[in-house]
């Protein structure tokens, strides 16, 4: 009996374990179908020549990574102040919410350090075409996620 109990947990614990590995998969390949069609469209809306675009999309590379880190812990402390208990001491309190702005502050610091960057490898018209461009990619991205979660929910 024991025996038995012990191949259904296994059992258990394998398929669960290759249900992870899939999701963590295809969120990997989320972010890369969406890191490829945001490529695809930058390109097509700033009309970089070969030495523009040879200049531009490695520090764009690495503003995406550092933008990508800097979100990442303001999402961290976004969901510390989500749980943050009225029982924290004043101090603690007064930290995370110094921590949590701060995080704010970072983020603003690194596009402008960015905007400079961006302004040394393109024309001004062009940097401001990016932000055109990103802000519109982003809200086509939302459109499409809400059509597809309408689209899953089906009609009612």
């Amino acid at each position: 009996m024991n025996k038995i109990i012990l191949i259904v947990l296994a059992g258990i614990f394998v398929i669960s374990t290759q249900k992870i590995n899939a999701q963590n998969e295809s969120r990997e390949a989320r972010m890369e179908k969406f890191r490829t069609e945001k490529i695809a469209f930058l390109t097509t809306k700033l009309e970089l020549t070969s030495t523009e675009a040879e200049k531009f999309w490695p520090v764009y590379n690495q503003l995406e990574k550092e933008r990508w880190e800097a979100q990442k812990m303001r999402r961290e402390l976004e969901d510390k102040v989500r749980e943050a208990e009225e029982s924290l001491s004043e101090s603690e309190i007064t930290k995370l919410t110094r921590d949590f702005a701060g995080s704010m502050q970072k983020e603003g610091a690194l596009m402008a350090s960015y905007n400079e960057k961006f302004l040394k490898v393109l024309p001004p018209k062009k940097v401001l075409k990016l932000y055109k461009a990103e802000n519109e990619f982003r809200m086509n991205m939302i459109r499409r996620y809400r059509e597809a979660d309408k689209d899953d929910r089906g009609p009612k």
